[in-house]
């Protein structure tokens, strides 16, 4: 990505922290830049795509990011572990830093979802491998890999709502392996 591009990403996501997504206009994003509107929109069609740019770039530090902690484990059963906890610190980190997502949420999340959409692929595929690992090296048997890994994603994805719109989780830090322990064994614990 050109340095220009790089440039009104970075000074719009400052825009959108700071007035909200409705509020920053094409003629914000090209004085923040020093530029004028006609400039910008060689390399964007508007406002609308450069957000898409953002979640995008967003989306791709996330998953690199949790990735990198995930693969710190050796075991298999740890690195689904370690893949809810290292998530849920992640998307609060999110929340915290796209506040102005609150008051637009609902109104932005399928821009959000459409552009995250390649990321959340290649997360399935990545828990997939490891849930089918656990398969091969361990006693636990997970009869639908695909299936699972897709669920547990979209499980804890499902919190982003709280997160964003109530500012509240219900994953603390002093509730998270307890959190960690439903999300992998539900209600009833499996005694076989």
């Amino acid at each position: 990505m050109s340095t220009s591009k790089n440039q009104i990403i970075k000074r719009s996501r400052e825009l959108f922290e700071k007035f909200g997504y409705q509020k920053t206009t094409l003629t914000d994003i090209a004085k923040s830049i020093g530029k004028v509107k006609s400039a910008v929109y060689y390399y964007f069609s508007g406002k609308e795509e450069i957000f898409a740019a953002l979640v995008q770039q967003e989306a791709r530090e996330f998953l690199d990011k949790l990735k990198a902690k995930v693969n710190a484990a050796h075991d298999p059963e740890e690195k689904i572990r370690v893949y809810i906890d290292a998530r849920v610190n992640l998307m609060e980190q999110v929340a915290k830093k796209y506040s102005f997502l609150k008051s637009e949420f609902f109104e932005l999340m399928p821009l959000v979802d459409e552009n995250r959409r390649s990321c959340d692929i290649e997360e399935v595929e990545f828990l997939r491998n490891i849930l089918e690992e656990i398969n091969t090296t361990s006693n636990q048997q997970i009869n639908n890999p695909s299936l699972s890994a897709m669920l547990l994603m979209q499980n804890i994805k499902g919190l982003e709502i709280q997160m964003y719109v109530t500012d509240q989780m219900q994953a603390h830090i002093e509730d998270r392996q307890a959190f960690i322990d439903f999300m992998l064994y539900g209600i009833f614990k499996n005694n076989k």
